[in-house]
């Protein structure tokens, strides 16, 4: 059922909420360098008479909305950092910091969290229980969520269910994704270095050539997924291959580095265990020294099935175009997966594209540029979530 006072409210909000987000796109900040973010955070909150607790996990803030009447604690989680991306959208906003570059939605997620904030804030004396707002620096790849964790952000009071959203550019605006289960992969990082004995391009014999490694090494790691049933979902992908930097000279080393990603725990150890032994018999083969980091902490978001059913039928209509599955979702990698393991979670995909060509480039890309209406549809969500839950009397 739609409520009224929540949609007035959300309305009244969202000229002020696209000017919040367009703040935080021209003045992105990498991870666990989110001091300005989060002192943007703090001070939103301070106006709204809102307590929170600052440096949680590092820059993290978590603001907590008490209910005047007793319930259970529901967290509505929004991650604020940044990527190492040059920005190229011309957008009149863009980034004013070099190489910095919120092209993963971080801001339209902190942006949508201040909203909630303001919206719950309003039916405080309505609440049976309490919101807690976390907003998370340090999502990237980084740890944020652990973090965070560790400083006590799910107790204090006890969180009894935590929800969050990701925008996804694949999803067109007014549908989201609310499925149960795994909804994310155990995403995994690697970079191997192949060393050989670099000298001069007219003499190759007297050189002992990591490039020739490289290319049979990048060959051998496309096939390991064809050791893995197709009906499980899983990627290794190769993203950079860094070798010389002259053409007539053999250089001493070459670096292969990429992505792993898999739905299932056998997979990934599958994958590693591969990628290990191709790359020590490639190395023996062409007489080269290597190296492997091998790293990631993150495993998938799991989205309780109880909760997140009641989820779906709660904002069903808000979604205006439906529910629908999110298949680019599932091989992505969310720290919120943190908490899912934890508490009770539900995990939202909103889809932030319309017909425009310049709304569809993907996360992580250049000239990602989400449509700001989804501030509206993610505000909207997550407070209806909020609402509806802490008036449940039987969790």
């Amino acid at each position: 059922m739609e409520n009224k006072k929540l949609k007035s409210i959300a309305e009244s909000i969202m000229e002020e909420t696209i000017k919040n987000r367009r703040y935080l796109h021209a003045n992105p900040e990498l991870s666990k360098k989110e001091k300005n973010t989060s002192e943007f955070v703090m001070k939103k909150l301070d106006n709204l008479g809102i307590n929170y607790k600052s440096k949680v996990g590092g820059y993290g803030v978590v603001g907590l909305i008490e209910g005047a009447y007793e319930g259970p604690t529901i967290m509505i989680r929004g991650d604020m950092d940044a990527l190492p991306v040059e920005e190229l959208t011309n957008l009149s906003f863009a980034s004013k910091v070099h190489n910095v570059m919120h092209a993963c939605g971080h801001d339209i997620h902190t942006a949508n969290l201040i909203a909630v904030a303001t919206a719950l804030n309003e039916f405080k004396d309505e609440m049976h229980g309490n919101v807690k707002l976390c907003f998370q620096p340090a999502e990237e790849g980084s740890g944020g969520a652990l973090s965070m964790i560790n400083d006590g952000v799910l107790e204090d009071p006890k969180v009894d269910y935590a929800i969050g959203m990701h925008i996804e550019p694949s999803l067109k605006i007014g549908t989201a994704s609310i499925e149960t289960g795994p909804i994310t992969s155990y995403p995994r990082f690697f970079k191997i270095k192949l060393i050989g004995n670099g000298g001069h391009g007219s003499v190759p014999y007297k050189s002992i050539d990591p490039i020739v490694a490289g290319v049979r090494l990048y060959e051998a790691l496309n096939s390991i997924t064809k050791e893995i049933s197709p009906i499980n979902p899983n990627v290794l992908q190769i993203c950079a291959f860094n070798a010389g930097e002259a053409p007539a000279i053999i250089p001493d080393e070459c670096e292969i580095m990429g992505t792993i990603r898999t739905h299932y725990k056998e997979d990934k150890e599958l994958i590693k265990k591969r990628l290990y032994e191709m790359t020590e018999t490639i190395a023996k083969l062409f007489n080269v020294q290597y190296e492997i980091d091998y790293w990631g902490i993150s495993i998938p978001v799991l989205n309780d099935e109880k909760h997140t059913l009641l989820a779906a039928n709660w904002v069903s209509d808000i979604f205006d175009k439906g529910l629908v599955q999110s298949e680019t979702f599932k091989l992505a990698g969310e720290d919120f997966s943190r908490y899912s393991e934890l508490v009770p979670s539900t995990f939202l995909v909103v889809g932030c594209s319309n017909d425009d060509p310049s709304t569809q480039y993907g996360l992580h890309n250049a000239k990602f540029n989400p449509d700001e209406k989804v501030l509206y549809y993610g505000m909207m969500a997550l407070s209806t979530i909020a609402l509806n839950y802490l008036e449940v009397k039987d969790f």
